[in-house]
């Protein structure tokens, strides 16, 4: 008997170890969660981090939408200035506005993206700048034959898939800014080399762009251009401009 009975105490205190405490449920021994804005993750950082959020359209897109292009088109070269030419030449007082006509064709590549939607690339062009006025227009040299200027772009492309009307027309502005090269001035350029007494075969490039695509078929633009050659008030070969061309053309991206 007295054998049983140490056997019954031994088990007593045993469980008495492996059960909790009266009057402290098991579930307690689990602090609960912080919740609500009380939760810090680390001593001087919040949840709610107001520089990262303003940076946040300034960081690269985690799942870029990198794309390939092909651009053709044609146009006519002017003798305005830049401003006129945005507005194909409505507001200009030449008697004679348009002078040459221009063909070329452009690859562009994007490298990388924002999560603001913008889209930096680069862009290479190629054109044939020709017509019958080797200088234009307050001094005129007209040739009978035809003259040809070949135009070598290169530079930055910045682009933005921009916004859908209706969610049928999708328009997208873009912008490149270079370096443009010449094989020798025509037009509006020859008569600026003899005004200034510079140089048009390395000035800057500019070109505005606007395209339309259907919301159905994204790759393929209809995209109308204002191209711009300029030395920056005589930063490059002494001029201030030098050649400015109104261009409608096809894009395909692929």
């Amino acid at each position: 008997m007295r054998s049983i009975g140490i056997v019954a105490a031994i088990s007593a205190l045993a469980f008495g170890l492996i059960l909790p405490k009266s009057g402290y449920p098991a579930d307690l021994a689990v602090e609960p969660p912080i919740s609500g804005s009380a939760a810090v993750s680390e001593p001087g950082k919040t949840s709610d981090d107001s520089l990262g959020y303003l940076l946040t359209p300034f960081k690269l897109a985690s799942q870029p939408s990198l794309k390939q292009s092909v651009f053709g088109f044609v146009g006519r070269t002017d003798s305005g200035n830049l401003g006129s030419t945005f507005v194909y030449g409505l507001n200009a007082p030449q008697i004679m506005f348009y002078d040459n006509y221009i063909v070329g064709g452009v690859y562009q590549r994007d490298f990388f993206q924002f999560n603001s939607g913008l889209i930096v690339g680069a862009e290479v062009g190629l054109a044939d700048r020709f017509g019958h006025y080797s200088v234009c227009c307050d001094t005129t040299v007209y040739s009978n034959s035809m003259v040809n200027s070949a135009e070598l772009w290169g530079g930055a492309s910045f682009r933005t898939k921009g916004l859908a009307l209706f969610d049928t027309v999708q328009i997208s502005p873009g912008f490149v800014f270079g370096l443009s090269f010449i094989s020798n001035p025509i037009g509006q350029e020859g008569e600026h080399q003899i005004v200034h007494q510079g140089s048009a075969n390395m000035l800057f490039y500019l070109g505005f762009d606007l395209a339309f695509a259907l919301t159905k078929l994204p790759d393929t633009e209809l995209v109308f251009r204002i191209q711009h050659r300029s030395g920056a008030y005589g930063t490059l070969g002494g001029l201030r401009e030098g050649n400015n061309a109104n261009v409608i053309g096809i894009r395909q991206r692929f």
